[in-house]
């Protein structure tokens, strides 16, 4: 039996994340436009689904009058149409799933837009000295360390899975080899922030026909920062727990 709640909720969850996009953007037409573009997929999962429901429903239908008034218990021909109907409805929910589930975002092609953010760094001061991030450093059940830096007026806080500390613009080559980062911009804001600083890159789903399929149009496909510092010593694992 096909379940069908979690793309219920993920539909609604769309639904909802795009009133809530279109309510800040009045005004703005065409960014309201572009969010329309989700309703290509929200269409093609409702259609999707419901064929799959009156496949299965035909199927036992078709059965039942086989037995019932043709007095058959097989029949080669409903079995090639069930077998046609099976496999067509069966492909284009996977067609869906891959869509809207399986797409691996790709920096390098034009299905997201790109942006970029960059703040300095506020020194802080510890038993230690001074730093710029303090590391909560992950365990063995957890390899994951977190990241805390602050700007003007904030703290942040992300984890080792979005975020790349370096001490090296050489380092943003290799530990960030997929992420378009521009060396030319990050060598002038080490020039004007002394090496301290925060980059970070927003990938957002561009409106199209494929984008629009998936649900994605206006939603974030990827973010990632990269924390510039000058040097090891400008890191603390040792006073996060007094911040």
């Amino acid at each position: 039996m096909l379940k069908f709640g979690s793309i219920t909720c993920y539909l609604e969850a769309n639904y909802l994340q795009l009133e809530h996009d279109n309510k800040g953007n009045q005004g703005k037409g065409w960014q309201l436009m572009t969010s329309a573009w989700n309703w290509i997929g929200i269409i093609a999962w409702i259609m999707v689904l419901a064929l799959v429901v009156w496949v299965f429903h035909n199927i036992r239908v078709r059965r039942i009058k086989m037995i019932v008034e043709r007095k058959h218990t097989f029949e080669w021909s409903s079995l090639w149409i069930t077998v046609g109907e099976l496999v067509v409805s069966i492909g284009l929910l996977a067609g869906m799933f891959f869509v809207t589930f399986g797409q691996r975002v790709d920096l390098s092609t034009d299905t997201v837009s790109i942006s970029y953010d960059y703040q300095p760094l506020v020194m802080r001061v510890g038993s230690t000295g001074s730093y710029y991030v303090a590391v909560d450093r992950g365990s063995a059940n957890k390899p994951v360390h977190i990241y805390n830096y602050w700007v003007k007026g904030a703290k942040y806080t992300v984890s080792s899975n979005k975020a790349t500390v370096i001490t090296s613009l050489k380092q943003a080559k290799v530990a960030d080899a997929g992420i378009p980062w521009s060396q030319t911009k990050l060598a002038k804001l080490d020039r004007s922030h002394t090496k301290a600083y925060v980059a970070k890159m927003t990938a957002t789903y561009k409106p199209n026909f494929l984008n629009g399929l998936g649900v994605h149009v206006d939603h974030q496909a990827m973010t990632r920062w990269l924390i510039r510092v000058p040097a090891q010593s400008f890191i603390n694992t040792t006073d996060l727990t007094t911040e």
